[in-house]
């Protein structure tokens, strides 16, 4: 594990394999992967399989550095202590206060901001409070992107702040999730501290005395809740990558249908086009195409619409509506060759397919049905995105054009109620203190997850935010 620079705890991963120090390594190392193991039923290797080897070796990395700072019982022994005494003179002395920090160090969650490719970023701490820090690093910026939530030991060395080996990206319900866990279990620290200082008449100290101590214990023993929740997260991420089950308003799962009867003659077309047209539930659109649309309020006729039913709550759903709030059950197409239907589920294909064989009658053939899962159509999709990006059009032109239209996008956005905002527009949660601190972490959101996993000559990477902040007065609280 080679750290910043010429930092490097070789030496020490050495030391570790002495009798002394390997079975109190081991208990720590099972506070941070134990619980995982006994949940998923598996052994480190098997875990190191399915999140990768780095992942798992940077988890490893995060119990080493969590045992650089425990002090061993009976006695009190620490490892870098002992080995600094014992080997320090075969180390610089960069690696030494290197060593030294660590020792006492602690793991906190940070927000990342002002990243400067190859030399450095700010670091907010999410759990401690304070003003942002710079940190000197070096490869961890290439992938960083603004506003991720990381878990990491920052140390001090030689007037410059550095990164510890043992950094791991927090997904933000993942990061909400662990700050939730961390606050109840200060919480729960804070209460037996009192209870045992109660116990122990120490010197009288104030409230808020006896609070930061509490919080500074607390921190030095909180490592393996971040290990276990960002390892929980990454294994339920890793092990189900299926996509959930989506819903249509009827309740039916979404995959997408293409229903064509070829036309039996030339002429085919305009009688039923006329058809078409005596059809309440079909809504022109122009000569070629029609809308399959159910009311609202629903009045169910024979037109072959469906009857009234409740979407089960099982998965998230999807409507589609036009302006007049109309449901869109399908769509119609009408060309010299053939009568095309499109619908979102097989049961609406179903009932459209009936409905169509039975105006069209003998003006059209026996018809052919292409079905499409979720899956299938995201597969086709990333399998085009190469060639999409391989437009004609410049590099410029493109980055312009969707400059453009992400700024109409979140300039209209400004105005509209938003649910994380408490359905407020973000300008009118913005007129107050705790609503400026609420539109901050929106604005931080949409901003991270914009840009994340965007290679930089991607448009949407490239676009700035700035103006968003600058609109709504809060260009203070982005840092």
């Amino acid at each position: 594990m080679t750290m910043l620079g010429n930092h490097s705890l070789s030496g020490l991963m050495k030391w570790l394999t002495h009798e002394e120090w390997r079975e109190p390594f081991a208990d720590v190392l099972d506070l941070h992967l134990g619980p995982a193991c006994e949940d998923y039923e598996m052994d480190f290797e098997e875990i190191a399989e399915v999140i990768g080897d780095h992942a798992a070796m940077t988890l490893w990395g995060c119990a080493f550095e969590d045992f650089l700072t425990q002090s061993i019982e009976p006695d009190g022994r620490n490892i870098i202590e002992d080995y600094l005494k014992r080997r320090g003179w075969k180390e610089s002395a960069g690696n030494r206060r290197y060593m030294e920090a660590l020792r006492n160090s602690c793991m906190s969650l940070y927000e990342v901001s002002e990243i400067v490719p190859g030399q450095s970023f700010l670091a907010r701490d999410l759990l401690r409070g304070g003003e942002p820090i710079r940190v000197r690093e070096h490869s961890a910026t290439k992938s960083l992107q603004l506003w991720d939530k990381i878990a990491a030991r920052i140390v001090a060395v030689s007037g410059k702040n550095v990164l510890a080996g043992g950094l791991l990206p927090f997904r933000p319900s993942a990061a909400t999730l662990l700050m939730e866990e961390l606050t109840a279990a200060r919480k729960e620290a804070r209460r037996e501290f009192r209870k045992l200082t109660k116990e122990v008449q120490p010197p009288p100290r104030s409230t808020r005395e006896d609070g930061q101590i509490a919080d500074l214990l607390f921190m030095a023993t909180a490592a393996p809740i971040f290990s276990n929740i960002w390892l929980d997260d990454a294994l339920a991420c890793a092990l189900d990558q299926s996509l959930p089950t989506i819903l249509n308003s009827d309740g039916d799962e979404v995959v997408f249908c293409r229903v064509r009867f070829p036309l039996r003659s030339g002429g085919a077309a305009a009688e039923i086009r006329e058809r078409l047209r005596a059809v309440p539930a079909f809504q022109e659109e122009n000569d070629g195409f029609w809308n399959w649309i159910e009311r609202q309020p629903a009045k169910r006729k024979s037109s072959g619409q469906p009857a009234s039913r409740s979407v089960p709550q099982q998965g998230p759903s999807v409507r589609v509506t036009l302006d007049t709030g109309d449901t869109v059950l399908g769509n119609i197409e009408l060309t010299d060759k053939a009568l095309v239907l499109e619908a979102n589920s097989r049961e609406r294909a179903e009932r459209g397919t009936a409905i169509l064989a039975d105006l069209a009658g003998t003006l059209v053939g026996p018809s052919l049905t292409e079905i499409e899962t979720l899956e299938q159509v995201m597969t086709r999709r990333d399998g085009s995105t190469h060639q999409d990006q391989a437009s004609d059009l410049p590099a410029e032109l493109q980055a312009e054009l969707v400059h453009g239209a992400l700024t109409d996008h979140y300039r209209k956005t400004l105005d509209e109620p938003i649910p994380a905002l408490g359905d407020l527009s973000p300008r009118a949660a913005a007129r107050t203190a705790a609503g400026r601190r609420k539109v901050a972490d929106w604005l931080k959101h949409i901003e991270n997850q914009t840009k994340s996993g965007r290679q930089s000559d991607d448009p949407m990477a490239s676009y700035d935010f700035t103006w968003l902040w600058r609109d709504l007065g809060l260009e203070k609280l982005r840092r």
